[in-house]
């Protein structure tokens, strides 16, 4: 199963998307939902770092996880709220994603202290 935790500052910003697991709806290969998520979660990764030139993931350990945050050295304010939608984008199709499969997928969200 793919886990999704997504975290929001007190003003219900999302600050990181963390995704971990695998779906194991289909064997490698043809995995759709997993194929989904990937496609979302890396897409959202690999944009954020090339419009804005920032490090956002963290780097993946092998077991499917993927940690997207919003790093702390972003100090403009209109950077910070780009980014803050982007990563609000990222949120909104994976949980379009865990809706449809939610045997495959779950999604939670916190909010920070």
């Amino acid at each position: 199963m793919i886990r999704i935790l997504v975290e929001r500052n007190t003003a219900g910003q999302v600050e990181r998307v963390m995704v971990k697991g695998h779906a194991n709806f289909a064997e490698h290969g043809k995995d759709l939902v997993c194929a989904a998520v990937s496609g979302i979660t890396i897409g959202m990764v690999n944009a954020i770092e090339t419009m804005f030139d920032v490090q956002v993931h963290s780097a993946d350990d092998g077991d499917g996880k993927v940690d997207c945050h919003l790093p702390r050295e972003v100090r403009d304010p209109e950077t910070r709220g780009k980014i803050h939608l982007l990563l609000e984008a990222m949120a909104v199709s994976l949980k379009n994603v865990a809706d449809e499969f939610p045997k495959y997928v779950t999604i939670q969200e916190r909010k920070r202290k």
